[in-house]
């Protein structure tokens, strides 16, 4: 599947170093199956695959353009810092299932460990949480006719929809949430059972200004099966 970004401007995934995949084959997947490095790399000719202590170096670089993160909930918490720099000067991201960024994952001598389930690194992004809603059996696939992205159909097994705050700034503090718009959310397909949209197993973030202004975040936000790995 292709996905297209854009930060003002389009950026097409194709053959092009300007994408960055975190890619480690010990790396523990949570909420979703993982794609494999042979998927990644066919998925995406051209991106760099890096390691955990390879990330801050490629994010900063200037061409650097698109993180893709493929392990669902979890994340290498030593790279944080660089991944949160890189999103807040507007740069592309695109999380390939689970709850993105509420199970951080340390290594030892031993290998790698997942930390408990928090929205510590989730609400720094403006997230507060993430709802679970069902499973795509038992629900019509129905894309999103005002998104250009068409998904082909998929299933799977629960959806995250995550809680998100639009405006960085409050424009009168004593009214409480009365801010700007900030930033957009679409949502690229839904399950749907009798004309109620109960899922969003795809979306996307799209940040105009203050916080991470012009960065396209897209969320596959689902624990998807094995099969579906590599979409």
């Amino acid at each position: 599947m292709t996905f297209l970004f854009t930060s003002r401007a389009a950026l097409a995934i194709e053959p092009f170093p300007s994408v960055v995949i975190f890619s480690d084959a010990q790396f523990p997947p949570v909420d979703s199956a993982a794609p494999t490095v042979e998927q990644l790399a066919k998925m995406l000719p051209g991106a760099h695959l890096a390691r955990a202590d390879e990330l801050g170096a490629l994010l900063n670089t200037a061409s650097a353009r698109v993180l893709v993160l493929p392990y669902g909930s979890s994340f290498p918490e030593a790279a944080w810092t660089d991944i949160y720099q890189f999103l807040h000067r507007g740069g592309n991201l695109l999380v390939l299932g689970g709850r993105p960024f509420t199970r951080s994952a340390y290594r030892d001598s031993s290998g790698w460990k997942l930390r408990d389930y928090s929205v510590r690194f989730t609400r720094a992004l403006m997230i507060d949480q993430y709802q679970e809603t069902p499973g795509s059996e038992g629900l019509e696939f129905q894309t999103n006719p005002e998104v250009t992205v068409r998904l082909p159909r998929f299933s799977w097994k629960r959806a995250f929809s995550p809680v998100i705050r639009l405006s960085a700034i409050d424009l009168y503090h004593r009214g409480g949430s009365a801010g700007s718009i900030d930033a957009r959310l679409d949502v690229f397909a839904w399950g749907v059972k009798d004309g109620r949209k109960l899922a969003a197993p795809a979306l996307q973030i799209d940040h105009f200004r203050n916080a991470f202004s012009g960065g396209r975040w897209i969320f596959l936000d689902a624990q998807c099966r094995a099969e579906h790995a590599h979409v």
